[in-house]
């Protein structure tokens, strides 16, 4: 049978297609995406187990977990979306697992920021020796610099501001899974018009801000102590690289779930073939 984007539309699935009719219904155009992919994918991991060696070969013993972490991200996101182009029922269960890494990288920079200054009390003594106050005035809350300034660093604010940062993977996770436990059991359709996917869609946002709002307070006042090489460079990175990811799954999931996107063959997602019915 020839598949193509008609045969989902017009059929009444229920559940999610396969792998191989996936790839029928995308044609050349799916197989070539896919071979890319995983070529890709297989680069960064090669990427990814040489930077290990240079992290076990370069850097001392307590720093290795966290820059393991750090470092693994290109793979594990490369790796997540292959799965979710290849397995479109994977779609949510990735989306969840890559929704709540992303801000784990980000926990876990911060505790590398603190345990190369030699740990938050020397690290609170440093910011407070040069008279460094915290900038409240950073993105994406800069308005709360409006109400706070010259405030300056110690063991009870800094550890407000990296809490802001914790909270982030622990709320993605529990959010991400309730939307997923709502949608199984038939409370929550992830389109725009239902009240409890667009309630959790806006917490969600909410919590992942305040978590970037901490990260960029906390990193402006390390970048002014820091002795790690381009540590203000790599902090802006790792942020915008994470943002980009998360804006770049919000903006594809309002535009699917808002039906923004048709089923053209062959040029369609697995997550929008799954729900175009």
């Amino acid at each position: 049978m020839s598949f193509n984007c008609s045969y989902f539309l017009q059929s009444d699935i229920e559940e999610p297609v396969t792998t191989i009719e996936h790839l029928a219904a995308l044609g050349a155009f799916g197989t070539a995406f896919g071979i890319f992919g995983i070529i890709s994918t297989v680069t960064v991991t090669a990427i990814f187990v040489l930077s290990i060696f240079h992290v076990v070969r370069k850097h001392p013993s307590q720093w290795r977990r966290l820059v393991t972490w750090i470092v693994s991200m290109p793979m594990i996101v490369s790796i997540l979306s292959l799965v979710t182009f290849l397995v479109p029922g994977a779609a949510i269960l990735c989306d969840t697992v890559k929704q709540s890494y992303l801000p784990f990288v980000l926990m876990h920079f911060i505790d590398l920021s603190l345990l190369i200054e030699g740990g938050h009390r020397d690290t609170v003594q440093d910011l407070k020796d040069k008279d460094i106050p915290i900038n409240f005035c950073r993105p994406p809350w800069c308005c709360v610099g409006l109400c706070y300034r010259n405030v300056n660093y110690n063991k009870k604010n800094l550890r407000i501001m990296k809490s802001l940062v914790y909270q982030t993977p622990l709320f993605q996770l529990l959010i991400n899974l309730l939307m997923a436990i709502l949608e199984s059991a038939g409370v929550l359709e992830r389109v725009i018009r239902n009240n409890a996917f667009a309630t959790l869609g806006i917490i969600n946002i909410i919590f992942f801000t305040i978590g970037m709002y901490g990260y960029n307070v906390l990193t402006t006042g390390f970048s002014q102590i820091s002795e790690w090489k381009n540590y203000p460079l790599k902090a802006r990175v790792l942020f915008v690289c994470v943002v980009l990811l998360k804006v770049q799954t919000l903006i594809l999931l309002l535009l699917g779930v808002g039906g923004s996107i048709p089923c053209v063959e062959p040029y369609i997602s697995p997550v929008v073939m799954r729900k175009c019915k």
